[in-house]
Parts: structure tokens; C-alpha cells; sequence
């Protein structure tokens, strides 16, 4: 049976080509944000090494993250239109998968359509879409879950030799665990899939059956993660976190009720928007939850053989999901459990145990057999319509908010006034926080954050044209706010005469913490002149005529009494004025 022949399969096509068209446009419209900025910048400065690619980040180890990062900011930095088709790509084959793996579990029933499309166009998955490091921690996983459990049912409906079948789903479970630690999910997912399909067993018999036909499967698995699980706890600090009860329980609720099951429906339809949280209207989350139970119980009365193990999976699968959660981030309370993130791949697991649960079952449908075709078809048509509706409601509300277009606004600013005025150098600081937040330290520096970018930008250096960077990306001139003098030099007009012999430049009282420091000067000829303090040092070429220069002075161990200065003996240099102190903001 061809998964894409007849109306169904043309339907398939066309949910399949708008959830193409819709999220290629989505994409488009988006950019990096957040991790996406601080990761490129560190791997932009790092050699492609098996110690990079286990690098512990924030108590993960994905060594294809790791390399994919690294790809992009040595051959393609910051080059969005690469990431977003490959992140496109990686949702097309995965809906792929899902359609064929929906037409061998349901055969030419047109209710894998319906799953198709909330797989497709849920809006639960736009934002991990969209952030490139989310869809990374999502895609991958997904489609390598969607490839093993697919394996397994050709295997189990007599499709694939035993051993290939085994390596190509523990090789598929490697991917998976190399992408992302979530992928320790696909295991106790394929069990619950052979359970699920053990129809020659009844109740708990099930279990065994599914036990024994694929035990050399689960006694591969269970090694690989062993010795997966082994060596991450080597190569991590897991982060976990304090929390107390309440706020576990306030972190489920928000999790269940609040993000997966209106997610799940095509929700939220309506809410307000807390950083990456969205917080549904109370009648979103009553109405969303009463769907979802009255689908359960439809489910369980007219569903199939295994339709519990169904259900009794999804229940698994989202618990899982949960208890990663809570076990290393339930301590940011409830608002965590919001967070599109950790419940975007519930929405796969959904899709496949209701078609479990469907297996076997008499059409739903069936209740019009005196109809025509072209009425069944059209209430499959309503449905999904239906569904559409309730998605493109749900994404209008979604789109604004995990687009980035802030993040993409500040790099073409920046990029557009440094190419006015190339000769400048950069005032490096933090990144404003919508673009990277303050918790990753010094890794959220421009300087660090900016280094793939093909202008090699400079930052710190001395500069007679030193600009500072505005939240907006622009580039603004340096002044000084409440500036530290130097005492007054001994020599006239020429303040201090600075020549092949040190100078020492004294301040009114002693400087703390990294600062700038404006040198005025005249000189006849140009020269070098040499700046030092307390181990620090710097040099600039002094041009003819009265100049300035604008030095960083960084964050020194003690409390900088002078600076030392010092010619290259070409010429004399009168420095006429010293000053120090912190940049006003632009």
C-alpha cells in the first residue's frame, strides 16, 4: 500500500505542503536569539576537538549541537537563511516519517489525517522552531524517535530482518543521544509501542510478549544507556536546583494544564506573554482540558484492542517529561512549566498513541455509512479545518512574541553603521539582555557574542574613533561621565613631556575597576608611545597635530595610582590632559 496514493494521500500532501509554506514563512521572519548567540561566539574561538564537541553547557552534552554550532560560525556565520532551512528540512522528514508511520499503524483510514495535521501544525512547536537552539533540543529527537518507532513496526509486521532492524534502531537511538539527553525517551517509547502492538497477548500478558519477541533490542538498548548515562555524569555538573513541594505542584500544573494540553488543541488561543512563557485565559485552559478529557473517553469506549496501553503511554511519556522538568529547573517556579521548550515534543508522542489507541478500532466514522463518500469526506475536511483554525489562532498569538525580530533589528544596526565608518573600534560591554541574557558572564560579551561576523570587529583597542553600542545597535561617540583627572603636568603648555624615558601620570585619587581613560596630546611627528599600569600595558601611535586617544583600562587586581607612559624616542609627545571614568550611556 503506497502511503501517497488517493484522496487521502493527496490530503496528506496538502497538510504536509502547508505546514512547509507556513512555517518557511515563519522562518524566515525569525533570527537567532538568546543561546544561539552566546554558544556561535564559543564556537567561533574554538578548535573543532573531541573536547569541544563534550563540552559541558549548562549541564548538557550534544556533541551534533556542539558541531552544528561550530559549522555555522566557521563557514556560515550568522547566516540565518542556513539555519532555517535546515531546521525546515528537519520538521518536513519529520512529518514524513509521521505519515508513513501513521499508515501502517491506522492503514487507509482517513483519521491519520487528522493526527497528520495536529503533528504538522500544532502550535506548540512554533517557538522551538523559530530559536535554533530550541529546535535543535526538538527536531533531531523527534525525528530520530518518529525513525526507531517506525523500524520497529515494519519489523513487527514482518517488513525488516531482525538483526538489521536492531542496529538500524540502536543506530538511530545514537543519533538521537548525541543530538540531545531527551532522546533517552525513545527506549521506554518503543516498549511502550511493542506493547501496544502485542496482540497475540491479553491484558498484562502484554508486557512479557512484548518482552520476549524483542529482546535483543531492549538488551541493546538497555546497555547504550547505560554507558550513555555513565559518561555524561563523568563529563557534567548536572544542575538541579532547590525546590520545595509547592513549588513542584505549581510547576506540574502549569506544565499539564496550563502548556501541554492547550498546546496540544491548537491553544493557547488567547493570553498574556511572560518572557518565553505564555499564561492562557482561564477559559482557554477549562475548555482545552474538558476536549481533552472528552477525547479520552471517546478514545476508551470506541477505541481499539490496545487503546489503554495507548493512552497509559501518553501518560508515561508526559510524566517523563515532567519529571525532567522538575528535576533541574522547578526551583524558577511556575512560570517554568510554561515554557514551550519542555513540552514540544509531547505533541509526537501524542499524535502516536492515539493512533494506538485508534488500531484496531471500528471506523469513527462508521456512524455515517448511509452517508456518501463525499460526506465522510467532508467531515474529516470539517475537522481538520477545524483544527487549522484553532492552530492559526493559536500561532497569530505565538508569532510576534518568538519571532526575534529585536535580535535581528540590533545586528543589522550595528553591521550597517560599522560598515559607514569601518576604521572604528568597539567599547565591548554585555549584550543588551533581549538579546542574551546577563547569566552566561563574560560569554554574553560583544566581543564574544559578535566574533563570527565577517568584519571582524575590534573591540578594547586603543582608537582615536572608539564608539559605544547602543541596546538599538548603533554606534554612538564616547563621553565621559564624571570623569577622574590627572594631576596637571609639570611643563607648561606641554603637561608631560613624553620621550624614550617614563612619565608618570598621576590621578587626583586612585582608579577601580575597568574603565576608560582619554589621553590629549600634540606631537610634531608621529611616535609610539607605550601605556602601563599595575601589569597592564597598551600601546598607540601618537599622529602630528593635538589628537586623542581613548584607552580600556581593564579591571587590574589593586587601585591604579598613575599610569606609566613611555616613547619610542621618535619624538616628543606632550601629553596635555589625562582623565578616567565610565562612558555615558548613548
Amino acid at each position: 500500500m503506497s502511503a501517497w496514493r488517493g484522496r487521502q494521500g493527496a490530503a496528506a500532501i496538502a497538510v504536509l505542503l502547508t505546514m512547509v509554506v507556513g512555517r518557511a514563512v515563519l522562518l524566515a521572519g525569525s533570527w537567532f536569539n538568546q543561546d544561539d548567540f552566546y554558544l556561535s561566539g564559543r564556537a567561533a574561538a574554538a578548535d573543532l576537538t573531541p573536547e569541544f564537541l563534550v563540552r559541558d553547557t549548562a549541564g548538557h552534552v550534544n556533541p551534533l549541537q556542539q558541531l552544528a554550532y561550530w559549522l555555522l560560525a566557521h563557514l556560515a556565520p550568522y547566516s540565518w537563511g542556513t539555519v532555517a532551512t535546515f531546521v525546515l528540512l528537519l520538521q518536513t522528514a519529520a512529518t514524513v516519517v509521521m505519515w508513513l508511520l501513521l499508515t501502517r499503524l491506522l492503514g487507509e483510514r482517513w483519521s491519520r489525517v487528522v493526527l497528520l495535521a495536529v503533528f504538522a501544525w500544532a502550535p506548540l512547536t512554533l517557538a522551538t522552531t523559530l530559536w535554533w537552539s530550541a529546535a535543535m533540543g526538538l527536531w533531531p529527537h523527534v525525528l530520530c524517535s518518529l525513525l526507531a518507532v517506525w523500524l520497529l513496526v515494519r519489523w513487527r509486521q514482518g517488513d525488516a530482518r531482525p538483526l538489521l532492524a536492531v542496529l538500524a534502531i540502536v543506530a538511530t537511538t545514537v543519533v538521537g543521544l548525541l543530538w540531545h539527553e531527551r532522546a533517552v525517551l525513545i527506549p521506554p517509547v518503543l516498549y511502550g509501542v511493542a506493547v501496544a502492538l502485542a496482540d497475540e497477548a491479553t491484558g498484562w500478558r502484554r508486557l512479557w510478549a512484548a518482552l520476549t519477541r524483542f529482546r535483543w533490542l531492549w538488551a541493546a538498548q538497555v546497555l547504550l544507556l547505560a554507558g550513555f548515562l555513565g559518561a555524561h555524569g563523568l563529563l557534567t555538573d548536572v544542575e538541579g536546583g532547590d525546590s520545595t513541594w509547592r513549588q513542584r505542584l505549581e510547576v506540574s500544573w502549569s506544565f499539564l494544564g496550563r502548556n501541554v494540553v492547550p498546546g496540544l488543541l491548537g491553544g493557547p488561543w488567547t493570553g498574556e506573554l511572560d518572557g518565553g512563557a505564555v499564561r492562557p485565559a482561564v477559559w482557554v485552559v477549562v475548555l482545552s482540558l474538558l476536549l481533552a478529557l472528552a477525547g479520552a473517553v471517546l478514545l476508551l469506549l470506541r477505541g481499539g484492542p490496545a487503546r489503554r496501553w495507548g493512552l497509559a503511554l501518553l501518560a508515561g511519556y508526559v510524566a517523563a517529561d515532567l519529571a525532567l522538568l522538575l528535576s533541574g529547573r522547578a526551583g524558577f517556579g511556575s512560570i517554568i512549566g510554561l515554557d514551550p521548550r519542555y513540552s514540544s515534543d509531547t505533541v509526537h508522542a501524542a499524535v502516536l498513541c492515539v493512533a494506538l489507541c485508534l488500531r484496531g478500532s471500528a471506523p469513527w466514522l462508521g456512524l455515517l455509512a448511509s452517508a456518501s463518500a463525499r460526506l465522510r469526506g467532508t467531515v474529516v475536511a470539517g475537522v481538520v479545518v477545524l483544527y487549522g483554525a484553532a492552530s492559526a489562532a493559536g500561532t497569530a498569538l505565538l508569532v510576534p512574541h518568538f519571532q526575534n525580530t529585536e535580535d535581528r533589528a540590533f545586528v543589522t544596526t550595528l553591521r550597517a553603521d560599522f560598515a559607514a565608518n569601518p576604521t572604528v573600534v568597539l567599547f565591548d560591554r554585555l549584550a543588551p539582555s533581549d538579546v542574551v541574557l546577563p547569566l552566561v558572564g563574560a560569554d554574553s560579551q560583544l566581543s564574544r557574542i559578535l566574533a563570527p561576523l565577517p568584519e571582524h570587529l575590534r573591540f578594547d583597542e586603543p582608537s582615536a574613533r572608539l564608539r559605544q553600542v547602543a541596546d538599538d545597535g548603533s554606534l554612538h561617540p564616547v563621553e565621559l561621565a564624571g570623569a577622574v583627572p590627572a594631576e596637571e603636568g609639570p611643563d607648561g603648555e606641554c603637561g608631560y613631556e613624553v620621550d624614550s624615558a617614563s612619565q608618570t601620570v598621576p590621578f587626583v585619587v586612585p582608579l577601580d575597576g575597568r574603565l576608560l581613560v582619554r589621553v590629549s596630546y600634540f606631537t610634531s611627528r608621529e611616535s609610539t608611545v607605550t601605556v602601563t599600569a599595575g601589569g597592564w600595558d597598551a600601546e598607540f601611535l601618537a599622529t602630528r597635530g593635538p589628537n586623542e586617544m581613548w584607552l580600556v583600562l581593564p579591571d587590574l587586581p589593586g587601585r591604579v595610582d598613575a599610569l606609566a607612559l613611555r616613547g619610542d624616542g621618535r619624538a616628543t609627545v606632550c601629553v596635555t590632559g589625562v582623565e578616567a571614568g565610565l562612558p555615558e550611556q548613548p
